[in-house]
């Protein structure tokens, strides 16, 4: 049978003042993006926590970085991912 491991990229959402639409409109993405994660990790079999250090996750120019945050978590937990029945 399959197992799935869902990978998340946990942030803490601030509470902040909106001073124009675009931040109204991307305090409103961030949030339905934080829900419909919550919505899929139902169903995993195992979560993999990458930290990110706040660094959002549509900024291009860390691409590098995400990949190598995910490969550095990933051999951390290795043994538990494997481990999995």
């Amino acid at each position: 049978m399959d197992k799935v491991i869902s990978i998340v990229f946990p942030k803490k959402l601030k509470c902040k003042e909106n001073k124009n639409i675009i931040d109204v409109i991307n305090g409103s993405i961030e949030l339905i993006g934080q829900e419909l994660s919550n919505y899929e990790l139902e169903g995993a079999d195992y979560l993999l926590k990458i930290n990110t250090m706040n660094t959002p996750l549509l900024d291009t120019s860390k691409m590098d970085y995400f990949y190598q945050r995910g490969y550095e978590e990933t051999k951390k937990k290795i043994k538990e991912i494997t481990a999995i029945s």
